[in-house]
């Protein structure tokens, strides 16, 4: 049992998250932060890397080995992955909930605040014209398209490379080439939003929270870009054993790994967490038309879910 590049590497990964961790639980523990709001699934995506850089920390520690924990590892940094996505889409439509003038989003358009959670859930998955719905369904699949091909690939490693074709290798490559997608998708959403907010108000520099945003695109698509990279190519691949020496992966790989994927992640993480602060002033959440019925003397004002 030897404290290698990669053990090294994930313990200090750990460590970033816990601290993101931490800041997340005094902001629930002092009000700031609400547990229905944007906050909740970024909380999520925490957690999971969280356990997926435990699990990296004991594969560093135990080595080839154990396939289990690199299995665990894996799966459990496709679920960060997938997670990290849905939280970028999620602050693009708060963002639209309290800065447009109609206080909705074209993504996902509000239901009643007395909308019960099964039904938001529900609606969530729904047929109505709500692309965030369709997005839901593509991410889903492509997340078990990404794990099923990992699960696959830990044990037919020596078939997955010699092979121009095989199974793993198209559902790893069709996860990852989805996932991708929806990241460009996302920097077309952020230039929307910027165009309609410069629209409506004309002479005002970009919001903040919409610079942060466009800084968070690039990091998540090296990181998609990775993702294919490493079930095409195989000096960026965990299961290829031409990346091990007899101390554990080399140092090439672990240098590739944690810059290229998990160094994306938490940047876009902690960036996505620092838009509480360029959001503080943001204006509340006005009820939208699509709501208001035949008495419209009243608008009902709703608090900023930070």
């Amino acid at each position: 049992m030897a404290f290698n590049a990669e053990a090294s590497a994930a313990l200090i990964f750990l460590i970033l998250y816990v601290i993101l961790f931490v800041l997340l639980v005094l902001g629930y523990a002092t009000g700031r932060l609400r547990f229905r709001s944007r906050y909740s699934i970024i909380t999520l995506h925490v957690a999971l890397r969280l356990a997926s850089q435990a699990t990296g920390l004991a594969f560093g520690l135990v080595g080839y080995s154990n396939v289990g924990l690199l299995v665990a590892y894996f799966v459990l940094g496709a679920e960060g992955y997938f997670t990290l996505v849905l939280c970028a889409y999620r602050f693009l439509i708060s963002w639209h909930y309290h800065n447009l003038e109609s206080h909705d989003s074209w993504l996902e358009p509000r239901l009643p605040p007395n909308t019960p959670l099964l039904d938001r859930l529900r609606d969530s998955f729904g047929k109505k014209k709500r692309p965030m719905a369709s997005m839901h369904y593509f991410l889903i699949a492509a997340n078990i398209m990404i794990i099923t091909g990992g699960s696959q690939l830990a044990g037919n490693v020596d078939e997955y490379f010699s092979k121009s074709v095989s199974t793993p290798k198209v559902l790893r490559t069709v996860g990852q080439a989805i996932f991708i997608t929806f990241n460009a998708l996302f920097l077309f959403c952020v230039l929307h939003a910027i165009r309609q907010y410069r629209r409506e108000r004309p002479g005002r520099f970009i919001h903040p929270t919409l610079c942060i945003l466009l800084v968070v695109w690039p990091l998540l698509f090296v990181r998609g870009v990775y993702g294919i990279l490493s079930g095409l190519y195989p000096p960026f691949n965990y299961f290829y054993f031409g990346n091990y020496d007899r101390e554990g992966l080399k140092d090439s790989f672990v240098i590739s790994e944690y810059i290229l994927s998990t160094a994306m992640e938490w940047a876009s993480c902690a960036l996505l967490m620092l838009t509480y602060v360029t959001s503080r002033n943001d204006p509340p959440k006005l009820t939208p038309k699509s709501w208001r019925s035949e008495d419209k003397e009243n608008i009902q004002l709703l608090p900023n879910p930070n």
